[in-house]
């Protein structure tokens, strides 16, 4: 029931519910309120989830690089190698991501798991505790179809989706981090070695040492950026497969799986809600029944 024992009973018809939240209160098959249950919808429980803030990592990263890409830059100019030097900084730099990003989604991909996996459980119990034992009928035995094959069998594919995207995002946020750290590692590693050999260009030796040296720092620029498109290819191809499963749950969820479409049609009629009719499809189960 969703109103209490000593008002009018009011059931609400799976597709249609209205807005808020509600109080549903459960009963034996004598009448009796065994407990009641607060169920909230979808977009508040997304909006009770933890706010996380952003440490500030990276912008401390950037900040403290942007000296330092300074410097590498003066000493490749001088080195001649100015046009590749540059554009290779460009391409490594403008790959930096921030990795609290990933983080968060990452749990909040587990926080969503984590409310699917009760939300699944407090259903499964739910009718095998309250409705199961004390009710029958054609609604009984529809609702516990619905429990056995659907909406189980949704809420364990969805479960796994929010595994497995959370698993993702670890990693990405795993890689961003290395990435950003093995960039601003090597900068702060060439950039005094560039500085100091820059100032000794005026001498042949130096220029000559310069020049080796930028060469090293251009061809680790190369391979950082390579470094970056094979993560990035890598996990587009992890996206895409995911990508396909979500698109097989919205299938079982919406007609043609379009949400244009509307959600599947739970073949409930509407008459199970009318009061007149409660009798015909909610038969208490005897309990002198042997």
């Amino acid at each position: 029931m969703s109103t209490p024992p000593s008002e009018p009973g009011t059931l609400f018809v799976p597709g249609g519910p209205a807005p808020g939240p509600k109080e549903l209160y459960i009963t034996d098959s004598s009448g009796n309120v065994q407990r009641a249950v607060s169920v909230a919808p979808a977009d508040t429980a997304a909006a009770s989830a933890a706010t996380r803030t952003d440490p500030g990592f990276f912008r401390n990263l950037i900040k403290a690089l942007n000296p330092l890409r300074q410097q590498t830059r003066t000493a490749s100019a001088m080195s001649g190698l100015g046009i590749a030097a540059l554009a290779l900084d460009v391409a490594a730099t403008l790959n930096l991501g921030n990795p609290f990003l990933f983080y968060d989604r990452r749990e909040l991909w587990k926080e969503m798991g984590g409310r699917l996996e009760s939300g699944r459980s407090d259903i499964w119990f739910s009718y095998f505790q309250d409705v199961s034992p004390n009710w029958k009928g054609q609604a009984a035995d529809l609702l516990g179809r619905r429990v056995r094959f659907n909406t189980t069998v949704l809420y364990e594919k969805l479960h796994g989706v929010t595994g497995e995207m959370s698993g993702a995002m670890h990693s990405q946020f795993k890689e961003v981090l290395e990435y950003d750290l093995s960039v601003f590692g090597l900068y702060a590693a060439s950039a005094p070695v560039l500085r100091t050999l820059a100032a000794m260009s005026a001498h042949p030796a130096g220029r000559v040492a310069l020049i080796s040296q930028a060469g090293v720092f251009v061809s680790a620029l190369g391979n950082l950026v390579k470094q970056f498109a094979d993560i990035y290819m890598a996990y587009e191809s992890d996206l895409n497969k995911m990508e396909q499963k979500l698109n097989d749950v919205r299938a079982a969820f919406y007609e043609q799986g379009d949400p244009a479409r509307g959600r599947r049609d739970l073949t409930l009629t509407t008459a199970v809600a009318d009061r007149a009719n409660i009798h015909d499809y909610w038969q208490p189960a005897s309990k002198d029944l042997r």
